[in-house]
């Protein structure tokens, strides 16, 4: 017999009674925490010490370490951190040398600013505010791509709680639980995997370079990203229904919707393409340097080109108010004009408009014709991805 089993045979009978009481007590406390693990309730976890960067009262970036999003997405988390989102900051910020150096110097930075409040950070990383400074906490994160989680009214807790004060399975929230719980997130700033435009402009916003300083010093205006291929190959992530598989396309969406992988890449095509067009018109529309416009021009062209395919193959309403909408902008893409900001600030809304409507108006099963054109876009991989998992 130990030391604590004999102190409690040599308890009195009312002591007995006294350690069960607090027992019933403890135990449910940490069968609770234990289930909150999984099951989020209503009330959002404290993050107080997190400040914003978007919005100092309602979205807070807390960092894949802080937010902790792989308690309930461990394979999502896992798939990753073998992306170059991940080692970005490795590959790009913390080496001061080659082409960030050149880039850093051309932009007036040292190396302690790239690991702060830099341009280059709000690509190749996740910022947040530490102990009130501005610093680089991870690779490109979740949050990068889904919006910032935190703060007592973000998206973080709310998006994986399904009753309002029950730790209870996905299988048993309510439709009207589920309609509010959405609606939340959606206010909150949450793009999610069934918001195709949101998603887009999260890639574009960094895949189209918004600085023309930046590309004066040899810097490309735009990577070779194409919005289907490269959510199709390294950054795919779809493990939430079965941890063990990459989905071709979200699974929960699958599974709530009925909808397709192949309806989703030719939504993802035609929205993709649309949100190429309208971010490449914002940045010409602010442009004023003669040496970059015409490399903004040439991506704009492009775009707009590649929806006169799609126009081709799948005509709709939408594409082809667009299609007009170009027009008449072609002529002038590669000359700075007076009133070039308004012009292509007013073309950018007209075309997130017919964006947003395609989105909502189609389903991508009526666009079977587009199919020949997305099968010359195989899965993305990076070269850093391929030599280290891909290798026969």
């Amino acid at each position: 017999m130990n030391f604590a089993t004999s102190r409690i045979h040599r308890l009195k009978p009312n002591h007995y009674l006294l350690l069960l009481i607090i027992l019933g007590l403890v135990i449910p406390g940490v069968s609770s925490i234990s289930s909150e693990k999984m099951y989020a309730t209503e009330p959002v976890a404290g993050a107080e010490k997190f400040t914003s960067l978007e919005n100092t009262t309602t979205n807070k970036i807390m960092g894949i370490a802080a937010a902790d999003c792989k308690k309930c997405h461990p394979s999502e988390v896992a798939s990753w951190m073998k992306t170059v989102h991940f080692q970005s900051p490795d590959l790009r910020l913390y080496k001061f040398e080659g082409n960030t150096k050149k880039y850093a110097n051309a932009l007036g930075l040292t190396s302690a600013d790239l690991l702060a409040d830099s341009i280059c950070a709000d690509c190749h990383a996740t910022k947040a505010i530490r102990d009130g400074k501005t610093k680089v906490i991870s690779g490109i994160s979740c949050e990068s791509c889904h919006g910032a989680s935190g703060g007592k009214e973000g998206w973080l807790n709310r998006h994986q709680s399904y009753h309002n004060s029950m730790p209870i399975p996905r299988a048993e929230e309510t439709p009207e639980h589920r309609t509010a719980r959405l609606n939340a997130c959606d206010n909150a700033g949450m793009r999610r995997s069934s918001n195709l435009y949101d998603l887009s402009k999260s890639c574009f916003k960094c895949h189209l370079v918004g600085n023309e300083k930046l590309i004066a010093a040899g810097h490309k205006s735009a990577s070779a990203f194409d919005f289907v291929s490269w959510t199709s190959g390294e950054m795919k992530h779809n493990f939430l229904v079965n941890k063990s598989k990459n989905a071709d396309a979200p699974s929960l969406w699958m599974e709530r919707t009925g909808g397709t992988a192949e309806n989703r890449r030719r939504m993802k095509f035609v929205v993709g393409t649309l949100v190429q067009l309208e971010t490449a018109l914002r940045l010409r529309a602010k442009f004023t340097n003669p040496a970059v416009i015409p490399q903004l021009g040439g991506v704009t062209a492009a775009a707009s080109g590649k929806l006169a395919q799609i126009s081709a193959f799948a005509p709709a309403p939408e594409i082809q108010k667009v299609t007009t909408l170009m027009g008449p902008l072609l002529a002038t893409l590669f000359i700075p004009q007076p009133n070039d900001n308004e012009t292509y600030t007013k073309v950018a809304d007209q075309i997130a408009e017919q964006a947003k409507l395609f989105a909502e108006n189609h389903d991508g099963s009526k666009l079977a014709a587009l199919d020949t054109m997305i099968n010359q876009l195989p899965p993305h991989f990076s070269q850093q991805y391929k030599d280290k998992y891909l290798k026969n």
